[in-house]
């Protein structure tokens, strides 16, 4: 009897559909991916770059970011001090901050005699920090100069902001241990402009060197602890003291010395 042999069948292999679904749809994820990555990257970049040319700043101070007063890497600040201090004519939206405040209708110098300064001062928080001053410009070269070298002594100042940061209040400047120049105002008690509203005189860390009236008053009001000079404390004032020597070597006159009344934080120069 004949016997009829099976041809073995060969069993075709499948491929789901959902396998080659993932292999087609690979490629396009990983480009989606890498095109995320490299997004990413320039984002990252673009945004380090912009922070880097907010704190080195240009040779111009008009053309730097002046927004308040931040620590600055040390590799900055020591490589080209001079990109640091400077002055210029003062800028419009500088004065646009100004006007109102610290430059009143009736003040007694011109916007074109006045200069807008940048300098590096170094903080009370052992940081370097931006500084801004509005100062005559008979004095800017000596003031710039001044500054430079209280930065390169590490002299401590706590603050150096336009006082109309505060509105032109000068009481409310120094009750912040703010060190400023400009500021249209009177001496206190008379119809005198005081030297400051013509950008010839600087206070240097009032709260720690306070203004003593005549009649014993002290301002700022809450500087009464340092009213008295035999006793020591942080930055304070006197003959002995490295900003006190800067400014009397370029000719400036210290409110402390004067007779009738003392103002510790005062330095003038008159022309």
């Amino acid at each position: 009897m004949a016997v009829n042999k099976k041809t073995p069948v060969k069993k075709k292999k499948t491929v789901s559909v959902k396998n080659k679904n993932k292999k087609s749809m690979m490629p396009g994820i990983i480009l989606v991916i890498s095109a995320l990555l490299l997004g990413s990257l320039i984002i990252i970049l673009v945004y380090q770059t912009r922070k880097i040319t907010e704190i080195s700043g240009s040779g111009d101070p008009a053309n730097r970011k002046m927004e308040g007063s931040y620590p600055l890497p040390s590799e900055l600040i020591t490589s080209d001090l001079n990109t640091y201090f400077g002055y210029t004519d003062i800028p419009d939206f500088i004065f646009t901050k100004m006007q109102g405040a610290s430059f009143t209708e009736d003040c007694p110098v011109a916007r074109e005699d006045l200069r807008y300064m940048t300098v590096l001062y170094w903080g009370t928080d052992n940081a370097a920090h931006k500084g801004e001053l509005i100062v005559n410009k008979s004095i800017a070269p000596e003031v710039s100069e001044i500054f430079y070298q209280l930065y390169k002594a590490s002299y401590p100042i706590e603050s150096i902001k336009l006082v109309d940061e505060y509105g032109g209040n000068d009481e409310v400047s120094m009750a912040n241990n703010n060190t400023s120049c400009f500021n249209a105002r009177k001496v206190k008690g008379s119809d005198t402009w005081s030297m400051h509203a013509y950008g010839l005189a600087i206070d240097i860390n009032p709260l720690y060197n306070p203004y003593v009236g005549a009649d014993g008053s002290v301002l700022p009001v809450m500087s009464e602890r340092y009213a008295n000079r035999d006793d020591r404390f942080i930055m304070k004032i006197d003959a002995d003291d490295y900003a006190y020597n800067l400014f009397a070597e370029h000719g400036f006159t210290w409110g402390g010395s004067w007779e009738k009344v003392k103002d510790y934080q005062h330095f003038e120069k008159q022309q």
